[in-house]
């Protein structure tokens, strides 16, 4: 086990604090002070990888502005009894949009209404076992609470979760199977509650062992779309092909109680490039299921890119922490589609990345395309965007350029796009650009410094700004 602790000390000079429209422009100098810790664990039993880290935000002009940022990523898992009872956990802490339609900046050390802290945590216990020669099985159970810290948009809700999968031990059989149950109950902070039932058996044929095609028939009862629950049948297919360790592709087809159901996802990686899509289509009874594949942030791209250096997870997320501090890359990096919502939806998400590692440069390209919908009959204003309007459409573009001039110092480049709007064109739409610049050199064995430009523009139904900053900081890692 490891314990890191860390300190940065950062200063940034801004034209626009508020980083809202409609009214003068206010300049201040922030000063974010970030103590934080990463907790490192490798053992038999517990294998954990934990970051946390405080910001104190203080103003030199605007006094009112001075606030806490909480962030934390933490990915674990703990082997209560040998080869049986096991237990895993997730966390994370991160700034959130509460409306798509809403202002969008970008960086956290401007104020933004638009803005607020987001938790996430989930444990799941769970016993994996045999049943003899014939099936093995896995029952889990789950608890997952999100809170956000925003009285805009009643979006806090709490999650319990059981599952059961039963599945044949030898898959090379001419037809193996796998049986999938799954109970839900979900509660909204709104007074919304949610509940689910389904029933899936997988009927697969492997064709190789790198292809397989399966025959998926189903049953489902929840009350997504209706005051009390509904029962339905389901059925669809499944394609997956392993084309080679680095290379993958699967596809899957369902008919649901909505419609169409798919998931396609791609992914192929080399020693020195990743490459990733999705596209998929489905009901979310929670906004982390919005597209259940993602390319998710700059951290998870690299995180997916290392799999050849380090197989094993905790190792990785270390040499991931490593690489991204030596480039001056930001691992929260990502395509912000997201915004807060209190009920279930569908969602039609497409995600593209792609990375590249060079002897000295690095690039990466990641874009996203959604469309969010409510399955059912809003009775109420609940504050949130699907509240007036039927559907939100995004889109999102991040690329992220650094260069090692010096085996101590590096120069990145990014500029991301992002673009929202509703049912009512004219009147629900928001559109950001920003465009950051950053220079980093290693000052010591442990110290960093780092010196950025930042300037962002953003217009929209409801206000647009544009602000221009310059940062400057040092990190310390004992």
């Amino acid at each position: 086990m490891s314990l890191v602790p860390r300190v940065s000390v950062q200063g940034t000079w801004t034209d626009n604090v508020h980083s809202r429209g409609g009214v003068e422009k206010v300049a201040d100098f922030v000063t974010s002070v970030s103590p934080g810790l990463r907790f490192t664990a490798e053992g038999d039993r517990l294998k954990a990888n934990v970051d946390y880290s405080l910001t104190r935000l203080l103003h030199a002009r605007e006094r009112s502005l001075d606030r806490n940022q909480n962030a934390l990523r933490a990915l674990g898992s703990l082997e209560v009894a040998d080869n049986f009872a096991f237990v895993d956990f997730t966390g994370n802490i991160s700034q959130q949009t509460i409306s798509a339609f809403g202002t969008r900046s970008g960086s956290d050390v401007t104020d933004n209404q638009n803005r607020t802290e987001a938790a996430l945590y989930r444990v799941s216990p769970y016993v994996r076992g045999r049943f003899g020669d014939w099936s093995q099985y896995e029952l889990r159970y789950g608890r997952t609470a999100s809170r956000t810290k925003s009285s805009l948009v009643a979006a806090d809700y709490d999650l319990d979760d059981l599952s059961l999968r039963l599945a044949s031990n030898n898959q090379q059989r001419v037809i193996g199977w796998s049986l999938d149950a799954n109970h839900q109950k979900q509660d909204y902070a709104s007074g919304r509650s949610y509940e689910s039932d389904r029933v899936r058996a997988f009927l697969t044929h492997p064709f190789s062992p790198q292809l397989s095609i399966s025959v998926i028939p189903g049953w489902e009862s929840n009350n997504y779309a209706s005051q009390d629950k509904e029962s339905h049948a389901t059925f669809g297919g499944q394609v997956q092909w392993a084309l080679s360790e680095r290379t993958r592709f699967s596809a899957l087809l369902e008919k649901r109680f909505f419609g169409r159901a798919y998931n396609v996802n791609f992914e192929h990686r080399t020693p020195r490039s990743a490459w990733r899509f999705s596209d998929s289509r489905d009901a979310s009874s929670t906004p982390s299921q919005a597209g259940s594949f993602s390319v998710g942030t700059l951290y998870d791209l690299y995180f997916f890119q290392f799999t050849s250096l380090e197989p094993d997870p905790v190792r990785r997320a270390q040499l991931v922490n490593s690489f991204l501090l030596a480039n001056g890359l930001d691992g929260s990096t990502s395509v912000d589609l997201g915004f807060l919502s209190s009920s279930v939806t569908l969602t039609r998400r497409r995600d593209a990345s792609f990375s590249l590692i060079g002897l000295r440069d690095t690039l990466s390209f990641s874009v996203s395309q959604s469309e969010t919908s409510r399955l059912r009959q809003v009775t109420a204003d609940t504050g949130e965007d699907l509240g007036s309007s039927n559907y939100v459409r995004q889109h999102g573009l991040n690329i992220v350029y650094s260069r090692r001039l010096t085996p101590q110092s590096s120069l990145s480049v990014l500029g991301s796009m992002t673009r929202a709007a509703g049912q009512q064109s004219g009147a629900q739409s928001s559109d950001l650009r920003s465009l950051n610049i950053s220079l980093s050199t290693k000052l010591g064995p442990h110290t960093t410094g780092t010196l950025g430009l930042r300037r962002t523009v953003s217009s929209g139904s409801l206000s647009s700004y544009s602000e221009s900053a310059l940062r400057g900081g040092l990190s310390l890692q004992f």
